[in-house]
């Protein structure tokens, strides 16, 4: 199967566990860990979502985050049920189905499903990224006065609340504005159709933001971590933007 009938799957499959989760709006809420919860379509939506795409692609491993899965593979699905799960929980619609897909290393799919705003974002390398079949692109916004960046509050890292703090501090005086979205999928989705000038935020896995980075970064978007050199599918600290902003931000959350 090419990448380009792995991105087709990607986005049936997306579609068909988005709209499952969309539809059926009682579940069981679990606490899984502080500030951190689950519910049972999570679960369904994964297994879903995980039976589907190895009944096509046999020859393919799968990493998700309710059951885990290969930590390498020459081709791997890395897939975030539901991202935003909060936000799902209180009928928030800014909660989305994120599947990523993996090739020898290097992420080569990024399909981002947001069932409650029916947009699929979706990105093959060097093809380019799609919002429901249409093109999108990066902002052209250089001016940091004019920028407005998403971000979290690290709610679930409670070492890192003064640090988060003290750079929330350092950008809000130095930019338009700020927005607080909910779902690391759906803010790189953001920045790739220019909704916004970027993202940022610490301690993500790679489920979190896998597909959302290719998605950027086929929209010209900009993808590193904080610190010089840093990778942040490995340690989930997250700096992405249109580009044309990223040192700024970079100069702003550095201590």
């Amino acid at each position: 199967m090419t990448l380009q009938e792995k991105a087709q799957l990607a986005q049936a499959v997306a579609r068909e566990a988005g709209e499952m989760i969309r539809t059926h709006r009682q579940f069981q809420v679990h606490k899984k860990a502080e500030h951190d919860f689950v519910t049972e379509m999570d679960v369904k939506s994964e297994q879903l979502i995980r039976r589907r795409l190895l009944e096509a692609c046999p020859e393919d491993e799968f990493y998700g985050e309710e059951g885990g899965g290969a930590t390498s593979a020459a081709g791997r699905w890395i897939v975030d049920p539901i991202d935003g799960t909060g936000n799902y929980v209180k009928d928030i619609p800014l909660y989305t189905v994120s599947i990523a897909y993996e090739l020898h290393g290097r992420l080569e799919i990024g399909c981002v499903y947001a069932p409650a705003l029916d947009e699929m974002y979706l990105a093959v390398r060097g093809g380019g990224a799609f919002c429901n079949g249409k093109p999108i692109h990066a902002s052209i916004v250089s001016d940091p006065d004019d920028a407005i960046y998403a971000m979290s509050f690290a709610a679930r890292l409670p070492e890192e609340h003064d640090h988060m703090l003290r750079v929330l501090n350092r950008v809000m005086g130095s930019c338009n504005d700020l927005r607080r979205m909910g779902s690391a999928a759906f803010d790189l989705c953001c920045a790739a159709c220019g909704r916004t000038e970027g993202f940022f935020e610490l301690g993500l896995h790679i489920y979190d933001i896998a597909a959302g980075v290719v998605i950027l970064e086929e929209a010209g978007g900009k993808v590193s971590g904080w610190q010089e050199g840093e990778d942040p599918l490995k340690t989930g600290n997250i700096c992405a933007t249109n580009g044309l902003t990223h040192a700024f931000l970079l100069s702003r959350i550095r201590d």
